[in-house]
């Protein structure tokens, strides 16, 4: 009898994780198709509906070509890479958030905690400050990428204490250099006041121009650095139950914080690299995937990602539609959204009504 009703509670779970997480899928697909209808030139949505499903390989060969090519071209071309990065960026910073707040098992913390921000900062400030094109067209995102790189690496290195890296000594040495680094930036752009208005809107984040060339390869270390924390997601459970906890059961504790700092700083820095700055995404999904799917990274892990993505959609159609003629930056409507949000949390957090 007690086996039965163990069966059936496991079951009521499973199937009810399934239809959360389906309506999950279904949510970010119609979010995707209303996006890409907001715009100067109107599409039908049955007509963008057909465009999307005529990219898929195969199935695309049974559906009918209702639109035109003019319009065929403004979602390929314009509309659809602008759509599908926010829904990569979005995913790769929450699941970013997701891991950094396990190895810091701390709730407030986010991936631009250990530099990834200050470090992309800096790259784009010097490729716009000194026009650099030794990567061509794109050289303001791969040396923002690179350089997010470098200074996190410098952050965990710089950190270390007796072969340990205690996540404490990380996070204070994220804080500072990423102030000192800010105060370069400063420096920078000071001396250079004409670059001001550029670097103003990276700082803000924004998805508009964003290419299917920049947008492929951040889509490939994006998928690559969530599938290796996807792998992990054990360890990172034993981590936000403490490092003594974690070794107690054998779990490898400094070999898999570098793993899921290395990998999560890759997939947050390629996001940022064509995004510029995005806030409070990190920090405030995560916390939405746990109260929805509870706590366990197995759940947390994907779920931010579908979340994380439907979020920063709605605030990219909240910035191309809320001021007339106007695009906002990105980064100021999550912020909007986000600080209220946060501020939720904290009050939850301290209640003891939060999932963990």
């Amino acid at each position: 009898m007690v086996d039965a009703e163990i069966t059936e509670n496991r079951n009521r779970k499973i199937s009810l994780f399934f239809t959360k997480a389906s309506l999950l899928v279904v949510f970010l697909v119609v979010s995707v198709i209303y996006s890409t209808f907001i715009g100067s030139v109107t599409i039908p949505v049955q007509n963008i509906a057909s465009i999307y499903l005529k990219q898929i390989p195969f199935f695309g060969n049974f559906v009918s070509a209702g639109y035109t090519y003019s319009q065929y071209e403004i979602v390929v071309l314009i509309r659809e890479p602008e759509v599908l990065a926010a829904v990569v960026v979005g995913a790769a910073l929450a699941i970013g958030g997701t891991s950094v707040q396990s190895v810091f098992r701390n709730p407030i913390t986010e991936p631009y905690i250990i530099g990834i921000s200050s470090g992309a900062t800096l790259g784009a400030v010097i490729a716009l400050a000194t026009s650099t094109t030794i990567f061509g067209a794109y050289s303001v995102q791969f040396l923002s990428f690179f350089t997010s790189i470098a200074v996190v690496f410098v952050v965990y290195f710089l950190s270390f204490r007796t072969g340990r890296v205690p996540p404490i000594y990380l996070l204070l040495t994220g804080i500072a250099i990423s102030l000192f680094i800010s105060a370069l930036v400063g420096l920078i752009l000071f001396s250079s006041r004409k670059l001001q208005n550029e670097a103003f809107a990276w700082l803000l984040g924004s998805l508009s121009g964003i290419t299917w060339q920049e947008l492929g390869l951040v889509t490939l270390l994006v998928m690559i650095s969530s599938l290796i924390l996807g792998t992990i997601w054990k360890e990172l459970d034993a981590l936000q139950m403490g490092e003594p906890h974690a070794r107690s059961i054998g779990v490898n504790v400094e070999k898999t914080k570098l793993i899921a700092l290395t990998v999560t700083t890759v997939g947050v820095s390629a996001a940022v690299s064509i995004s510029g700055l995005i806030g409070f995404v990190g920090l405030v999904i995560p916390h939405l995937a746990r109260i929805v799917f509870g706590g366990s990274n197995r759940k947390v892990l994907p779920m931010s990602a579908l979340f994380g993505g439907i979020f920063l959609l709605i605030s990219d159609d909240l910035a191309r539609t809320l001021v007339h003629n106007e695009i906002l930056p990105v980064g100021i409507i999550t912020g909007l959204i986000g600080v209220p949000f946060f501020m939720y949390m904290l009050s939850r957090i301290s209640r003891g009504n939060y999932v963990s």
